[in-house]
């Protein structure tokens, strides 16, 4: 099709978007450029754009494609989101919260921003604020299996152990193939002692996702204190080593 209509801004931009979902992100970024030869205006472009460099490793440059976006088009709310969750990822929360409340001054009831927001908040140390607005994530949508988890590892942080379980398992309820949510129930119940519990999570989220190490050293650490030592042992060989790590899901990129 490029080679009929080789001045086509959308076809350049649709094959960009092919090759970032096959994780060709090189590729992706110069069809992406292409397109901004032919339209230097064109805020989808940089947008995804923007998008593809972050899931390359390259915040930064992430950052500035999303700025590019927004010059040209100020009301662009999801690029103000991604730039958020690009911030956080170069560890600037700080910068990241701005940016999602940036995203909600524009479209406030943007769910994904609250969740997004609720990591950097936690991420920030403020598990309290970062409830807040997971909760208001919820109250946009109420499946937001991801804000739930998320919910669940703040009040981990916390301390309030039964009240994460519950969040854990509402997540779970909504999205019973939840591997993530599976291994961070199993983190609290392991802080609480109920060991066959922790142990039935992790086995349920290897079971899900073979490779999730935190899963995987979770339950190594589980059989450790059974007194089940070489099996443990093992486990956390293969693991990587984060045993009660929280798994924030659903960094919303759109």
């Amino acid at each position: 099709m490029l080679k009929r209509f080789p001045n086509s801004v959308i076809l350049y931009n649709i094959a960009g978007a092919s090759n970032a979902a096959l994780m060709q992100f090189d590729a992706a970024i110069e069809s992406y450029k292409q397109a901004l030869r032919i339209k230097p205006d064109y805020a989808d472009a940089y947008y995804n754009m923007g998008v593809a460099l972050n899931d390359k490793g390259n915040p930064e440059a992430a950052i500035e494609c999303y700025k590019q976006a927004l010059r040209i088009n100020p009301d662009y709310f999801k690029a103000y989101n991604n730039m958020g969750v690009a911030l956080n990822y170069k560890s600037d929360p700080e910068a990241a919260i701005e940016s999602y409340k940036q995203a909600l001054r524009i479209n406030p009831d943007y769910a994904d921003a609250y969740n997004n927001m609720g990591v950097a908040l936690n991420d920030n140390g403020d598990p309290e604020a970062a409830i807040e607005s997971y909760k208001q994530a919820l109250r946009i949508n109420p499946d937001y299996a991801d804000a739930y988890n998320n919910m669940g590892s703040a009040l981990k942080d916390k301390g309030d152990l039964e009240e994460a379980i519950d969040n854990y398992k509402q997540a779970l309820r909504i999205k019973p193939d939840y591997a993530e949510g599976y291994s961070n129930l199993g983190a609290a119940q392991l802080l609480l002692n109920h060991t066959e519990q922790a142990i039935a999570s992790y086995e349920k989220a290897i079971s899900l996702k073979k490779d999730l190490n935190t899963a995987i050293s979770g339950l190594g650490m589980v059989l450790l204190k059974k007194g089940e030592h070489s099996e443990g042992l093992d486990k956390l060989r293969h693991g990587d080593g984060s045993i009660l790590f929280n798994i924030k899901s659903g960094i919303s990129i759109k």
